[in-house]
């Protein structure tokens, strides 16, 4: 079970297309609405199985303009996933390169962009990753295919303080 959740979250940020634009400082495409510290629950699903409770805590830390350390942890009642990867913006394409030490089985390097507010990116695999913005925070959304099947996640996140 603890495998099927690495590979869910792993296929879940691997790189997936097209992510909402976010609008930084002067205008210019950034990562400004979605930085923050972030946390909520929701449901993950593998394949048949009824749904679980899923609850995720992320982090999205702007280092400059164009670049941002986004870091978090997922769990279910059977296992968790952390996970840390480097964003960079050129545009609207957004490259995610995994920075975690030691090395994990997430993907290394995934593609997508940031459009419309929401950032979403998956790799070649067929895994997605996407958080999109909404009245009462973010919407983390995830799904891939792994050894034990298609599974596909959803949490509602939201802001907490610095001192959460």
């Amino acid at each position: 079970m603890k495998r099927m959740l690495a590979l869910v979250v792993a296929l879940a940020l691997g790189p997936v297309p097209a992510m909402a634009q976010v609008m930084g400082q002067a205008g210019a495409p950034g990562f400004g609405d979605l930085a923050g510290r972030w946390r909520g629950e929701g449901q993950l699903t593998l394949d048949n199985e009824p749904p679980r409770r899923f609850r995720c805590q992320i982090r999205l830390r702007p280092v400059d303009a164009r670049r941002a350390a986004f870091s978090g942890r997922c769990a279910t009642a059977q296992g968790g996933q952390s996970f840390v990867y480097m964003l960079g913006l050129d545009g609207g394409a957004v490259l995610a390169e995994n920075r975690s030490e030691p090395p994990d089985d997430l993907p290394s390097v995934m593609r997508g962009d940031l459009s419309a507010g929401t950032l979403r990116f998956a790799d070649a695999g067929g895994a997605l990753f996407e958080l999109s913005p909404h009245a009462e925070g973010l919407t983390f959304r995830l799904e891939g295919d792994g050894p034990e099947g298609f599974a596909r996640g959803a949490v509602v996140l939201r802001r907490q303080g610095e001192g959460d």
